[in-house]
């Protein structure tokens, strides 16, 4: 559905982008709060489950630690064993101790200590490894009880002894039992192969009364959480949906194989993000409708104001310049009417600037001599490409009056680009062809264009780089001044070498006192091609910045000396364009190329 009018175009552009824009804010919001509670219930969780396991492995610690000193060696006797076996008595939880350790094991600790260095080293027995049982009812002690037991075992590997520790299973879980996260949570202590110890929820197996229950029998979260604790002693889990639908916290003891589970309701745990889930989207939902009544409010007067300009714009585009739209808000439809009107006068301005300018480059245009000129053993050709309307660049082609066999060739580049050097160019082009057909060297006439420059440009501070060339065709020589200009580039097909044409000169309007002096070249050879351009030749760059080069220039210019003059500098124009690709031009450009018959 396309929109109509600017307040469909509103409707669907503005509001379905802020709705959806502000639902992904409620959405992130909601998925950052939830991640964030989620994270401290499970560093609480993990936090409630440690201290509970610290209670529990604190409480068997002191009975591990008494068995492991009854492991003998040299210096224990049978005083001390029995001293050893009623402070496990006397452990809190401990409802009695039960050990057959034989007369022989006992003896054997006296006399190694008898013997003293003919015994050293030698133990009798050592303890074995600890064994747990699963809490079970014991109706002589009228209690539920666990057993901590472990063996000797003598040198050769026999067991020779046992000593049990029956411990009260409730005394020993009794300040787990009182917390109140036990209470109002399902919670689990299991052992390592997945029994259930106690749970907050009564569990027996129907079929049989004596067997435990195992944990994770048909609950997915439970087997996540059971495949987790083989991975790692503590951590969380999250059951599926979104919340979750449960989540639960696991600890594993240090002194014990069993294992500490919390299981909580996902939407228990989520309570308050849920709440703010509903409170935002609500709230959302009451800001769209009102953001939607005011648009519809307000939205007329806008739109009024814009039609306006957009009536002016189209007799604008149509080419008329219609009275200036009035000016009645202060707000952004407001400075849209002032810059409308700004842009129309400007835009009138500018197209009153840009005939002004198509002149200019027509006249421009029509001071340059024709790019083709041919005498009897030498061909001209030159071309100026300007990056603007126009530019600073020329060269030009004067004939001296009275004798045909005589010409001069200049071609010059004023500093920058645009109105004012071509302005320049065309105070430098007057000056020049005014001077020479005044008669005089060349030197002559460099120097009183450069006099006459001066007064010009002195406070501008603007100069002209130049290269002037008077050449004798008959007797096949060139006279040349280089005014601060590159030199010209000379190839010789007969011997395949370039060689330029030097020589000292300052640019034009610099220093009215300067002096220049002639160069000589003379006895060209047939075939014998002669370059001169301004610095955008080979300054032209591509998108890379590279630039075109005085060698690609080279290789250009030998590779088609053998074509005309004209053909040689569309070659080279061509050569660089390519070369350029979509690169935009930066300077003017002007090539001029002789070639001697």
């Amino acid at each position: 559905m396309k929109p109509k009018n600017l307040q469909q175009r509103i409707a669907i552009f503005v509001l379905v982008p802020v709705f959806f824009i502000l639902a992904g804010m409620g959405w992130a919001s909601f998925l950052y709060a939830r991640n964030a509670i989620l994270k401290q219930w499970s560093e609480t969780a993990i936090a409630k489950l440690q201290k509970a396991s610290h209670m529990i492995d604190m409480r068997l610690s002191k009975t591990k630690d008494l068995l492991l000193m009854l492991e003998n060696d040299e210096s224990q006797s049978f005083i001390v064993q029995e001293f050893i076996i009623n402070q496990l008595k006397n452990l809190e939880g401990v409802v009695e101790v039960n050990y057959d350790i034989p007369v022989n094991f006992r003896n054997a600790a006296n006399n190694e200590r008898m013997h003293g260095a003919q015994m050293k080293g030698m133990h009798t027995a050592m303890a074995g490894k600890f064994r747990f049982s699963l809490p079970k009812y014991n109706a002589r002690l009228n209690s539920e009880t666990i057993s901590l037991s472990t063996d000797f075992i003598d040198k050769d590997g026999d067991e020779v002894g046992r000593i049990e520790v029956v411990i009260s299973f409730q005394d020993l879980i009794e300040q787990i039992s009182k917390a109140n996260w036990w209470k109002s949570h399902n919670a689990f202590i299991i052992d390592n192969e997945g029994n259930i110890l106690i749970s907050t929820q009564r569990i027996e197996d129907k079929n049989n009364a004596d067997q435990f229950v195992k944990f994770a029998q048909t609950d997915s979260l439970e087997k996540l959480t059971l495949d987790a604790l083989s991975q790692s002693p503590y951590g969380t889990v999250f059951g599926p949906g979104h919340p979750p639908k449960e989540i639960s916290g696991y600890y594993h003891l240090n002194e014990a194989p069993w294992s500490l589970v919390l299981i909580s309701p996902g939407k228990q745990v989520l309570k308050s993000i849920l709440n703010f889930r509903m409170f935002y989207f609500v709230i959302g939902f009451l800001s769209i409708l009102s953001v939607v009544l005011f648009i519809r409010i307000t939205i007329s007067g806008t739109t009024k104001a814009i039609k306006k300009v957009s009536e002016a714009a189209k007799s604008l585009a149509d080419g008329v310049f219609g009275e200036q739209l009035p000016v009645k808000y202060k707000d952004e439809v407001g400075e849209l009417t002032f810059n409308f009107n700004r842009m129309t006068r400007q835009l009138k301005e500018r197209i009153e600037l840009k005939e002004a300018m198509d002149l200019a480059k027509e006249v421009q245009q029509s001071l340059l001599p024709p790019t083709n000129i041919s005498y009897e053993n030498l061909e001209i050709s030159g071309r100026s490409v300007y990056c603007d309307e126009t530019g600073g660049d020329f060269f030009d082609i004067i004939e001296f009056p009275g004798d045909s066999q005589k010409i001069c060739v200049a071609v010059g580049d004023v500093v920058g680009h645009g109105v004012g050097a071509a302005l320049l160019m065309a105070t430098t082009r007057a000056l020049l062809r005014g001077r020479i057909t005044q008669g005089g060297s060349l030197s002559q006439v460099m120097t009183d264009v450069n006099r006459l420059l001066c007064l010009d440009s002195y406070e501008s501070g603007s100069f002209v780089s130049l290269f002037l060339f008077m050449i004798d065709i008959q007797k096949r020589e060139l006279r040349w001044i280089r005014a601060g200009h590159d030199p010209a580039m000379v190839y010789h097909p007969d011997k395949n070498s370039f060689m330029e044409l030097y020589g000292d000169g300052l640019v034009l309007g610099l220093d009215e006192d300067f002096r220049y002096t002639d160069n000589i070249y003379s006895n060209i050879q047939k075939g014998t091609v002669i370059l001169i351009g301004t610095d955008g030749v080979w300054e032209d760059e591509n998108k890379l910045g590279d630039r075109f080069g005085k060698k690609r220039l080279e290789n250009v210019l030998k590779l088609s000396s053998s074509l005309s003059s004209e053909e040689i500098v569309t070659r080279i124009i061509s050569d660089g364009e390519k070369f350029r690709g979509k690169a935009k031009q930066m300077d003017d450009i002007t090539l001029l190329v002789l070639k001697f018959l």
